[in-house]
């Protein structure tokens, strides 16, 4: 018999986008699934919404603790022997279980795999499509993934067992803790990758972008995690660092927020001074911000060159 999969869904005042989320786990090619919608105390009508399913899902509730308390309770209740987070905004693709399992049970020195993705919008237009190249990577990978989180959050299967040496979601991080997750993950199993998109993954939101200090925060813990866990591998850190800070150098500038983009620029510099990245930043800061800007809006928020397009883009 096939293993049991559990799908958690944690949701939260998004009703009829969990529904959505429901059906495309129920339309699965793979069948011996168990979906627990673990509800972090939502003041909508998603209760309500969810009671068409019936015992086709496991409807858990908790009082709002946000993402990562929900996860955790999911996980908590799941009996499956493999586990997939998917976010109750997001979408499976019909063969995603089935590709997911098969390639775990081919792999059996692979402790999760995960896959490429289309970005789509509020109406579930397809804007992109997201295969990193950096994702094509398979085995010990945390030494790449600690330059940036590619693995795109909705598409992991993993095994149940990983979290006995993993831990679970750290529910004191909130916008980077599935990157948390995935490195913790990378130390201890090998990952493997489907360069098929398998899932929709929805931007009508960027979270990061909006509270920029509350995610530089957050992520500067993650990495502190990571070098506290490896300190053997402290030949990282300048580069790491400077990748780190260039990030949000680029976030600020988007947001015109000039003397916080210098600032970071800076001590992207000052981290690694071989970063070829930060040269670019101000080469194109300097002789083409216009193009630069229209670079990292599809880069960052996921949007089309013309801002106007889509209602999830900054103002220009």
């Amino acid at each position: 018999m096939d293993p049991l999969v559990s799908v958690i869904i944690p949701a939260y005042n998004k009703a009829q986008l969990t529904v959505k989320t429901v059906e495309s786990v129920l339309a699965q090619t793979y069948k011996n699934l168990e979906i627990l919608v673990a509800d972090d105390g939502s003041a909508d009508d998603t209760r309500l919404q969810l009671e068409r399913f019936g015992d086709k899902i496991r409807y858990l509730y908790k009082e709002n603790g946000g993402a990562c308390s929900a996860r955790n309770f999911g996980l908590k209740h799941s009996r499956g022997e493999y586990v997939a987070f998917l976010d109750c905004d997001d979408l499976y693709l019909p063969k995603k279980i089935e590709a997911s399992v098969k390639y775990l049970q081919s792999n059996p020195q692979v402790g999760f795999v995960h896959t490429a993705a289309y970005f789509v919008d509020g109406n579930d237009q397809v804007l992109t499509q997201y295969s990193h190249p950096k994702s094509r990577k398979t085995g010990w990978i945390s030494r790449e993934l600690c330059l940036r989180n590619y693995i795109c959050n909705s598409t992991v299967l993993m095994r149940k067992e990983c979290f006995n040496k993993a831990g679970d979601f750290d529910e004191t991080i909130f916008p980077p803790a599935d990157w948390d997750l995935w490195l913790r993950l990378s130390e201890h199993y090998e990952a493997g990758y489907i360069d098929e998109p398998l899932t929709k993954y929805r931007v009508t939101d960027n979270y990061t972008f909006k509270h920029l200090e509350r995610s530089k925060a957050d992520e500067r813990k993650v990495l502190e995690k990571f070098f506290a866990r490896n300190p053997r591998w402290i030949d990282l850190q300048g580069k790491v660092w400077s990748q780190f800070h260039l990030r949000y150098a680029q976030c600020y500038f988007l947001k015109e927020e000039l003397p916080a983009f210098h600032h970071e620029l800076a001590l992207a510099f000052k981290a690694d001074p071989w970063n070829l990245k930060v040269y670019a930043i101000w080469a194109g800061v300097s002789f083409a911000p216009n193009n630069l800007k229209s670079y990292l809006r599809k880069k960052i928020m996921r949007c089309p060159s013309d801002p106007k397009k889509l209602n999830l883009c900054p103002s220009a």
